[in-house]
């Protein structure tokens, strides 16, 4: 008769035992750390996610959503590397998958179109560090879009239902729901003191403007998060197909909505306008004329009863001449274009623009301002030719994901994903978001839904 111990064995999944050595390997590296009470206690949720994971790594995927909008918050030491809760599950999830990929007979690892060009952009990056002006941060940056290629990929294979992928979309949209009103709190709840604001300030020093942040660092991070949620939860309320979810997803918009605006990000409001004019080109045909005129008379009622903060703010969207944030993003559109110019071949290398922008910075921009704000032209700036190859492949791969699907209507997942991306690509144009997992998020939702779609259409016939 075999022991308690043999038992116990039987029951347990090698991948489980090998999580609980790499977490009991990661909990002792740890607790030799500073900070040992944190460490020891993100070491123990650790060893149990890992055991978790590696028995079902697509759980992973959906505690990833949980901990990426934690920003700075979830971040567990700083020095020498910032280390955070979502770098944390990601590489558990990571680990795990690879173990599935090599231990299950089913094919777990497939490649598309567009994580070949984001491979393209990878290489971009390490071949810019022969050129940097500053090729540790370049090295650096180049792991940093590894592990969002990672991401991607994780995301990609994880979700292989339209039922999964149903879920994540909610857990994502319940999550958004949930930081809105966190945003709100921020604003307008008396003692309410949680998370980051950031505080305009007017020349005289005094507090012009008070803004939401959430849990991020960046107001405007936080903006481009809940700008996306909004595009994506309003697709769900415009493809709903009984009256109850309508109103019950149109409720959680306008919820994600009210925490937006009070993020004053100028950014994301622009991105989200972006994403609702997508959704009401993918909606339904049936439903479009309706969305049109309803969002008209919402933008105007808008402007009639906004506050007049809200107002002011929309109104120096494009003040060129007074507002010091447009002036510095002007200027430094300038001053990129004059570097791209004078290194157009090999560029700054990644993440070291901001070593060479000083001597091309335009008169009048804000002097603390020295990272790049416009995406598509940093690629080239920082990159050089390499990256705006790897660039154009990112467009290719966009439009070669959706252009087969011409001719019969969107999918609601499809029109969610791509509404979520193009509002955060809208944004690149003001802010730079290659660092920002949501953006990578949405493409990576956008290969899963348009692969889901193409395995329904050859299933119907």
């Amino acid at each position: 008769m075999p022991t308690d111990l043999a038992v116990v064995r039987t029951r347990i999944s090698p991948a489980v035992w090998v999580a609980i050595a790499v977490g009991a390997g990661a909990l002792g590296g740890l607790a030799a750390a500073r900070q040992l009470q944190v460490l020891l206690i993100v070491g123990i949720a650790g060893i149990a996610f890992a055991a978790v994971a590696f028995r079902r790594f697509e759980i992973g995927l959906f505690a990833l959503l949980l901990t990426l909008p934690l920003d700075i918050y979830g971040r567990i030491i700083s020095n020498p590397i910032p280390l955070t809760a979502f770098q944390v599950v990601l590489a558990v999830t990571l680990v795990a998958w690879a173990v599935r990929i090599l231990t299950d007979a089913q094919r777990w690892l497939r490649l598309s179109a567009m994580d070949l060009a984001v491979l393209a952009l990878v290489l971009a990056a390490f071949i810019s560090v022969t050129f940097s002006a500053a090729p540790g941060d370049t090295l650096y940056a180049g792991v940093r879009v590894v592990f969002l290629w990672l991401f991607m990929l994780l995301v990609e294979n994880g979700i292989r239902e339209e039922k999964q992928l149903d879920r994540y979309f909610g857990v994502l949209i319940a999550t958004a729901v949930f930081f809105g009103l966190f945003g709100f709190a921020q604003q307008y709840v008396p003692g309410f003191h949680f998370g980051s604001t950031h505080q305009n300030l007017s020349p005289d020093g005094s507090v012009n403007l008070s803004r939401a942040a959430g849990l991020f660092e960046d107001p405007n991070m936080f903006a481009g998060y809940l700008s996306a949620c909004f595009a994506a939860a309003f697709a769900f309320a415009v493809h709903a197909k009984t009256r109850k979810r309508m109103l019950v997803l149109l409720g959680a918009t306008g919820v994600i909505g009210v925490g937006l605006v009070v993020t004053f990000s100028r950014t994301g409001w622009v991105g989200a306008l972006v994403g609702a004019v997508v959704v009401a080109l993918t909606a339904p045909k049936g439903r479009r004329a309706r969305i049109i005129g309803g969002g008209l008379a919402l933008m105007l009622a808008v402007m009639l009863l906004a506050p007049g903060q809200v107002a002011e703010r929309a109104a120096s969207i494009f003040d060129t001449q007074r507002d010091l944030s447009n002036i510095t993003r002007y200027g430094m559109y300038l001053s990129t274009v004059k570097m791209i110019e004078h290194d157009w071949v090999f560029g700054t290398g990644l993440a070291a623009f901001e070593q060479v922008y000083p001597d091309y910075r335009q008169p009048g921009t804000i002097l603390s301002v020295r990272k790049p704000h416009q995406l598509p032209i940093a690629f080239w700036a920082e990159m050089g030719v390499f990256g705006l190859a790897a660039e154009i492949l990112l467009v290719g791969a966009l439009v070669a994901l959706f252009w087969p699907r011409r001719g019969r209507p969107w999918t609601v997942f499809e029109a969610a994903s791509l509404a979520g991306l193009l509002t955060l690509l809208s944004e690149t144009f003001f802010q730079y978001y290659l660092y920002f997992e949501y953006l990578w998020l949405f493409v990576a939702l956008c290969v899963v839904s348009s692969r889901l779609a193409r395995m329904s259409l050859k299933g119907a016939e």
